[in-house]
């Protein structure tokens, strides 16, 4: 259990620390807290706790030395029931329009096997990647939160820890005609802008504007 709990924390550091500092450096440096931590620990409980605190201090002091903002990227992570509807909508729209500035997480409570066709129909048209896009289950991170959970289409997600929840009440695609799932992805977009903008992040441009 220790062991998964510590490869989650170097998970997580990877993905919000990377844009700042080379794999290797994010390595060394939880190697050395975990070290240091397992030295000293007379209890293990609380131990992956203390070393992802002390991982990213170290990061953050680290870029503060060569100049650099030691600000983590923001996270939103987008929860439903089946993870391959409005998840998996949120989650493409959201990279399309933030780049690398922002890390994204989709996942469900009971994933279902594939992506639904008409959501990945409505990415086509509109040039969106979906390459990236997979069904995934939750796995409980007791360490790591991320900035933001949105919840589609469901009331509460065990085990999945944020800094902030908020629901967004959008129509499930599924069996719908690209009509309606044009205008789902619509809407998604509209709230995804609006939750840049809240993180201080920067969304691609509007074609045509």
């Amino acid at each position: 259990m220790l062991d998964r709990q510590l490869e989650i924390v170097r998970e997580d550091l990877h993905r919000r620390h990377e844009g700042g500092h080379p794999p290797a450096e994010i390595d060394r440096v939880l190697d050395e807290v975990i070290a240091e931590a397992r030295a000293t620990a007379k209890v293990d409980t609380f131990l992956p706790v203390f070393v992802e605190r002390d991982a990213a201090a170290r990061l953050a002091a680290l870029a503060a030395e060569r100049g650099q903002e030691p600000k983590a990227r923001p996270e939103v992570l987008y929860a439903c029931m089946r993870n391959a509807g409005r998840s998996q909508l949120a989650a493409a729209i959201t990279r399309h329009l933030a780049g690398e500035a922002v890390f994204v997480r989709a996942v469900g409570l009971a994933p279902a096997a594939e992506v639904q066709p008409e959501v990945l129909a409505v990415l086509d048209e509109r040039g969106i990647s979906h390459a990236g896009l997979y069904r995934k289950e939750i796995v409980a991170r007791t360490v790591h939160r991320a900035d933001v959970v949105v919840l589609l289409g469901v009331d509460e997600i065990p085990d999945v820890p944020g800094d902030r929840y908020t629901r967004w009440e959008i129509a499930d695609p599924e069996g719908r005609d690209l009509t309606v799932v044009r205008a789902i992805a619509d809407e998604i977009e509209t709230r995804v802008r609006a939750l840049l903008d809240e993180l201080g992040v920067p969304a691609r441009t509007p074609a045509g504007a």
